[in-house]
């Protein structure tokens, strides 16, 4: 849509961009840090000399309500987009974020770890329906992908820094050293402009003019005005009902149930529960080669690197492949997990099992982070129109929300019933599940136009 004008350098079209993108970052390293913080304080909550007792119960609402803020996040989400704009709802995120670390200050009850998790999730949710707008608001073709990716890194980085963090401090100083980047975020974001789209749908022809220029200097504004215009007006005069409409069509309909089992299959990996529980898990399995808190950290560090793994298997790989690939280790990741724990309930010697628990881990880190988390995002950015996109990924953040609070809160329970072994054995027999969706209903995307994906849907 943008084109440079002769002379115009690189930097001089980037840098205002990518500090949108640095900001968005920012603010999904804050919230991956509220996730890391689950594994490392449950541990130390639920332990005997916990500064602040609390019940398997309560831990499993501490650990879960963070996914339920993310669900009904994503609404109020996207409605503050229309209103506000994309860029004011990632600021006023800011101050969600500081009320829940305040919360956290303050906390001398459960219930102001609930009030700190749900308003942290809350904040996850709008994130999620207001960043990738932004950025694709502000961003030239050419760097879109590379903007969105850069920001989508915080989160996992954030998740590796709360388990570092939160391995050797208190929870009140974890919650001061939150603020620290959350404050960076948001003198960030206080001056950084509004996105030209937002300007027109509000008809501010001016400021939509100005946001342009800083947004991509060197471009023939006029030009670029219109063109904006067009597009944007467009979408206007499609009703709420006109987008519910087009998933009556039946490849868009198949499309949006492919997407939502999709989400559904990475929370049946068992990812928030390994995730939220882990040192406690490995508490259990009664690792001693490492303690417990490091072994955290190091899967948070393999988590990454499945997550960097995708980014060149992605381009190289069908998606169906990738998917296979990652439930096929993420299940023998599982049995091995799951028949440790049964070893050791039969008396088995741990000594021997430290370095099965270990490399179960490891296995699960890399596998999960490599198909099964990122899988799901890029068929929903392939599979649907661009005028119903937005709406089927607002449909997507409540349904992984919803799929992420119900197996959170359910693993606990389900531990208490069956055992850890048993709880283990099932999300693996779910990926073999998975394999045979992957083998007979999903459609391979990759390489493909829209219009040869909706063509292989209405055959299906």
């Amino acid at each position: 849509m943008t084109s440079k004008q002769p002379g115009e350098s690189q930097s001089d079209l980037l840098w205002l961009q990518w500090t949108g993108s640095a900001g968005a970052m920012i603010m999904l390293f804050v919230c991956g840090m509220m996730g890391g913080w689950t594994s490392p304080y449950l541990a130390k909550l639920t332990s005997q000399d916990s500064p602040l007792p609390i019940t398997s119960d309560e831990a499993s609402w501490v650990a879960s309500l963070l996914n339920f803020g993310r669900l009904i996040g994503a609404v109020p989400g996207a409605v503050s987009v229309h209103y506000f704009g994309s860029k004011r709802t990632l600021f006023l995120n800011g101050f969600s974020l500081i009320v829940g670390c305040v919360c956290t200050i303050v906390a001398d009850s459960v219930i102001w770890l609930y009030v700190a998790r749900l308003i942290s999730g809350l904040c996850l949710g709008m994130s999620y329906s207001s960043f990738p707008l932004y950025l694709g608001e502000i961003s030239s073709p050419a760097t879109r992908g590379a903007l969105v990716t850069l920001a989508s890194t915080g989160l996992s980085v954030g998740v590796l820094a709360g388990n570092v963090v939160g391995a050797y401090v208190s929870m009140t100083v974890f919650a001061y050293i939150t603020l620290v980047p959350t404050t960076v975020f948001m003198l960030l974001f206080l001056w950084m402009p509004e996105s030209p789209h937002y300007f027109i749908r509000l008809d501010k022809i001016e400021e939509a003019r100005k946001s342009i220029a800083r947004y991509h200097p060197g471009v023939n504004v006029e030009v670029e005005l219109k063109s904006l215009q067009d597009f944007i007006h467009a979408i206007q005069s499609r009703t709420f009902a006109d987008k519910l409409r087009e998933f009556n069509v039946p490849a868009n309909r198949k499309a949006g149930i492919i997407v939502v089992l999709l989400y559904v299959f990475m929370q049946l990996s068992g990812v928030n529960s390994v995730l939220f529980y882990l040192e406690i898990i490995l508490t259990k399995g009664r690792l001693t080669i490492i303690s417990p808190a490091k072994m955290v950290i190091i899967g948070g560090a393999t988590a990454i690197f499945g997550g960097l793994t995708t980014v060149y298997l992605a381009a190289k790989c069908g998606r169906k492949t990738l998917l296979i690939a990652s439930c096929v280790g993420v299940a023998v990741s599982l049995v091995i997990l799951g028949t440790d724990f049964a070893l050791l309930s039969n008396g088995f010697d741990s000594a021997q099992l430290q370095w099965t628990l270990v490399s179960s881990v490891i296995i699960y880190h890399i596998f999960v982070y490599m198909g099964l988390c990122p899988v799901p995002n890029i068929v929903l950015s392939e599979l649907f129109a661009p005028n119903i996109k937005n709406m089927a990924a607002c449909f997507a953040s409540i349904s992984v929300g919803l799929f992420a609070f119900i197996s959170t809160k359910v693993y606990q329970p389900l531990v208490n019933i069956m055992g850890e072994a048993y709880v283990f054995w099932m999300h693996a027999a779910f990926m073999v599940m998975v394999i045979i969706f992957t083998l007979t209903a999903m459609p391979e995307t990759k390489g493909k136009s829209l219009q040869e994906i909706q063509a292989i849907l209405h055959k299906k």
